[in-house]
């Protein structure tokens, strides 16, 4: 049983520290300002909706152009065209919530 116990305390403290470090890390890149006045960076980043610092982007990794809905916590969703290979701010991370493709514009 203790080493049961061992064993659990380890796994989470494992965790803790990885979700700490994916958390608070932040790369040193090249920066712009998006319109909301949020510091973001220019750098190669995933494809999709990706966290970097405070700012949501969304990476289009496609040949074509995406049609993106963006819902946020507290609603004024919004619909968004991202042309390929192209990255846009969609917000602030803590106030996005979710990114849905909808096809081509």
């Amino acid at each position: 049983m203790n080493a049961r116990r061992r064993l659990a305390a380890t796994l989470i403290a494992t965790l803790v520290a990885a979700g700490t470090a994916l958390l608070t890390g932040q790369p040193a890149h090249a920066t712009e300002t998006s319109p909301d006045g949020v510091r973001v960076s220019t750098a190669a980043n995933p494809c999709g909706m990706y966290r970097d610092g405070d700012a949501a982007m969304y990476k289009n990794c496609t040949t074509v152009n995406e049609r993106i809905f963006v819902t946020y916590f507290l609603g004024g969703n919004r619909y968004y065209c991202v042309t390929p290979g192209s990255t846009a701010y969609v917000g602030s991370w803590n106030g996005t919530f979710r990114v849905y493709n909808r096809g081509t514009c």
